[in-house]
């Protein structure tokens, strides 16, 4: 995921090494960062791989007086920024967050592209639904099972969080879809 943030990041423009940190935490917070080791490793890592280089500073359209390095992304990194946004099969327990930053870029992709990953991710919220729903209709084609828990706080408990979790996965299935009919709207 950090490594989509920072290519994602370069794509736009060159940036300070501290400015990627600010963006990529105000990004994906405000409870999870990336620590300054992380993302230092994660910056030699690919400076090391040619997918990003060191560039002027000149080049950065947010001056700083701040010493810091500056990178630009290579075209293998534009390489590899294309294929990890077109990834929809790893890290699908954190996907509605790793399609929570590539929305973002959306725009750098062709309309095919886009609609191949907005269709992808309403099929995910869609998964999600199901399988809430389906834990419901076990719970309801077993009452002999429940009976004796369903007054209780507990049973209660567990119907309103799969209430809650259906309702924002539909939340996030019909932005997702609003969002599907904007890429449609633009190709014509």
């Amino acid at each position: 995921m950090y490594e989509l943030l920072v290519l994602s990041l370069l794509m736009k423009f060159p940036l300070h090494a501290y400015l990627i940190s600010k963006i990529a935490n105000d990004t994906i917070g405000p409870w999870e960062k990336v620590s300054r080791g992380t993302l230092s490793t994660l910056l030699n890592k690919l400076h090391s791989t040619g997918l990003i280089q060191e560039t002027d500073s000149k080049n950065v359209p947010f001056p700083s007086e701040r010493p810091s390095c500056t990178y630009e992304i290579t075209s293998k990194g534009k390489s590899r920024f294309y294929d990890l946004m077109m990834e929809t099969e790893k890290n699908l327990g954190n996907y509605q967050k790793i399609f929570h930053i590539k929305v973002n870029y959306l725009e750098l992709l062709s309309n095919n592209d886009q609609i191949f990953l907005v269709n992808h991710f309403i099929k995910y919220c869609q998964k999600a639904i199901n399988h809430i729903k389906e834990q419901q209709l076990e719970f309801d084609h077993h009452p002999d099972q429940i009976e004796s828990m369903k007054e209780t706080s507990f049973y209660k408990t567990i119907r309103s969080l799969m209430d809650l979790q259906i309702s924002h996965w539909k939340l996030e299935w019909e932005w997702a879809t609003q969002l599907k009919q904007q890429i449609i709207n633009t190709e014509k």
